[in-house]
């Protein structure tokens, strides 16, 4: 497009959308007249019909329209083996959610209304992730805040269903390289910073998880500020997706369902810590003085 001076995949934000994919078909079937693109616009498209008008006008060289109608079946095919993946997740969510039920496999059952609701991308899954974690898991794991859809499906299949395996959740975070390698030497802590190995596929998933609450309004988001103020970025992902994880398998070894605080309570709970620490420094150091 580019190099057919052809500007409409500046004006729309996804070519790959509705509209973006009717123009692309309707160029490869012939139409050469800017004007007449206008019909395959679609009505959540924001910029004028002016603007859309001078984006298609452009030179339709041969060579160009060739290769973008092969990069287009390309994209084509690779939609079509993406579909062919994700019916095979849902056969083994299936499989799993079979294998803890006695065989049965609920079929066409609608997931319970949230308080929290989540955006479903269009790179999602089409089928109900949700759904079938819940049923597996015996809670829903994606209250948890920032955890998405494919964050859950990689944690599913990085840890289990059974996190028994690890003794409790600071077993399971050390496995995931997410808590501190603290050396001590004479009673001293010489150094804390993780062990320097490559970050398995659920520790990744808690990182993503961590790093998509920064600008979230709930208290694990005040968390990771407050982290980040402290120790920079990376150092706040790594604490936040602790926490993340610790909720994680206590929602899932337990069978609690995530309930978090208000993030008003959480910062008056933090402010009163804070103080009781400020108190006990200064009850120590007038014990020094004295």
């Amino acid at each position: 497009l580019e190099l057919m001076n052809i500007k409409f995949h500046t004006v729309i934000s996804d070519i790959t959308g509705l509209t973006g994919k009717a123009v692309i078909e309707a160029i490869l079937r012939g139409e050469r007249h800017a004007i007449n693109f206008l019909p395959y616009i679609g009505k959540r498209i924001k910029a004028d019909k002016e603007t859309i008008v001078k984006s298609l006008e452009g030179n339709w060289r041969g060579e160009h329209l060739f290769t973008l109608g092969e990069s287009y079946k390309m994209y084509l095919t690779y939609r079509d083996r993406i579909a062919a993946c994700d019916h095979e997740i849902e056969k083994q969510l299936q499989h799993c959610e079979a294998k803890g039920n006695d065989g049965i496999i609920e079929q066409n059952i609608k997931s319970k209304m949230k308080l929290i609701k989540k955006v479903k991308f269009k790179n999602h899954p089409r089928f109900d992730v949700r759904g079938y974690l819940e049923r597996i898991h015996g809670v829903d794991v994606l209250n948890i805040y920032g955890l998405s859809e494919t964050g859950g499906l990689e944690l599913l299949a990085e840890a289990g269903t059974d996190l028994s395996k690890w003794k409790n959740e600071k077993h399971f975070v050390s496995w995931l390289n997410l808590c501190p390698n603290n050396k001590i030497s004479g009673g001293k802590l010489i150094s804390s910073t993780l062990l320097k190995k490559k970050p398995n596929p659920a520790s990744v998933a808690f990182r993503q998880a961590a790093n998509g609450v920064q600008k979230s309004n709930n208290w694990l988001g005040d968390y990771f500020r407050r982290m980040k103020a402290k120790g920079g970025n990376k150092y706040a992902i790594i604490a936040t997706a602790n926490k993340i994880a610790t909720i994680y398998y206590k929602m899932v070894r337990y069978k609690q369902e995530f309930n978090p605080i208000e993030l008003e309570t959480y910062r008056q709970k933090y402010k009163q810590a804070k103080i009781a620490y400020l108190e006990r420094k200064l009850s120590q150091l007038k014990t020094e003085v004295a």
